[in-house]
């Protein structure tokens, strides 16, 4: 018997969906945690994470579909682990910068962390079906450097759409049915790279969906300092489409607001995908629980209001709470789906981590069996003990 669905704003969604969302969103958030602590402690040489940005982008991944493709920023992890492009071992291996290709396969160690990618080919060389699958363009890490690709990626799909000769090209495109899914940070979106992007995207009526993650801050600057009318959205309301012009559907949504995400997702990406008309969603009131990155602490710019207000508007425990008022789970259940997201970030780093020393250490015990000389009784037969036992 199927699950029962329920009607949240507009879409149907299973208590078991919902749950499993918020079991995404806590393995997510405990790798970031665990993730900045191997940087810390040395493991790994630098950390950044999408903590406080898991809950949007689990809307974002419900409106993701086979051939469809992402041109995004080192945030999206919970995305990528949603979509099933990354799993959490992959995450981990990807920070210890492991090269080999089974375990880090997005990157194979020639990237900083949390800079995602797709296989286009198979062992062969030969192209696999794309639109049986989804998909990543590699990330890049010049801020904003992920807008143009992501243009071009969205003007494909147009040309599918009304270019007919194309169609003996059936890996690459369904009919031009795909939408490009693009993501940045706020700050990012003072570069010039987007405005450019944004406009042309514009004129020609393409299926780009860009969601601008916006935290207020740009590392240690506050966005109104950046951006225009402290709000990107406000920025960019000359660009949204009317009965009569092209231009923009613009969205604007508290990233903490996980049934409204689904809805407004779900309703901006339909219409993108079938009108050809791109899509500006502006998720707003996002936090940083680490800060920026590995190499600073937020609390240091940061006053103690505004690290209050991250806190009571944290996207996961503003999740937690709404399940809990619409009854969809109780504390105890939470609190398990808690307590095994955690422990499966832990063993997931404890097996990147093992896979990532395992050719070290097969060395390491190649070399002590060659030097083991425990049956000389010399001089060096102690030291060598010795650090056979370190």
């Amino acid at each position: 018997m199927p699950a029962e669905k329920t009607k949240i704003q507009g879409i149907s969604l299973t208590k078991e969906e919902i749950l499993n969302d918020y079991r995404i969103a806590n393995e997510s958030r405990q790798a970031s945690i665990l993730g900045r602590r191997e940087v810390l402690s040395g493991k790994a040489k630098f950390g950044i994470f999408g903590d406080g940005k898991e809950v949007p982008q689990l809307a974002m991944a419900r409106a993701f579909k086979d051939g469809d493709w992402r041109s995004g920023y080192y945030r999206d992890q919970t995305f990528m682990l949603a979509t099933g492009m990354m799993s959490l071992e992959e995450l981990f291996s990807q920070l210890y910068g492991d090269t080999d290709e089974a375990a880090n396969p997005g990157t194979g160690g020639r990237m900083m962390n949390n800079h995602f990618a797709t296989q286009c080919l198979d062992e062969h060389g030969e192209w696999l079906d794309l639109t049986k699958r989804k998909n990543s363009s590699a990330d890049i890490s010049p801020t904003a450097g992920q807008m143009p690709r992501l243009l071009g990626l969205a003007m494909a799909s147009k040309h599918f759409r009304l270019n007919k000769e194309l169609k003996e090209f059936g890996k690459f495109s369904d009919k031009g049915n795909e939408v490009a899914f693009g993501t940045i940070g706020d700050a990012s979106t003072s570069e010039g790279v987007f405005w450019e992007t944004i406009n042309a995207a514009g004129v020609m009526q393409i299926p780009m969906a860009i969601s601008i993650w916006d935290d207020g801050w740009g590392i240690s600057v506050p966005k109104e300092f950046q951006t225009i009318k402290g709000s990107i959205s406000e920025a960019l309301r000359g660009f949204e489409k009317s009965k009569d012009s092209n231009g923009y559907r613009i969205y604007k949504v508290k990233g903490w607001d996980y049934p409204a995400l689904c809805q407004i997702y779900d309703e901006g990406i339909a219409l993108c995908r079938k009108e050809h008309v791109p899509a500006i969603f502006h998720v707003e009131e996002l936090t940083q629980p680490q800060g920026h990155s590995t190499s600073g602490s937020h609390e240091r710019y940061k006053s103690e209001e505004r690290l209050k207000w991250e806190a009571d508007h944290d996207c996961i425990s503003k999740m937690r709470a709404w399940i809990l008022k619409e009854k969809y789970a109780n504390t105890e259940t939470l609190d398990n789906i808690e307590k095994e997201a955690a422990k499966r970030a832990r063993d997931a780093k404890k097996a990147a981590w093992a896979r990532f020393q395992k050719p070290l250490t097969d060395k390491r015990d190649d070399f002590l069996r060659m030097v083991d000389i425990t049956t000389c009784n010399c001089a060096m037969t102690s030291r060598i003990d010795a650090i056979k036992e370190e």
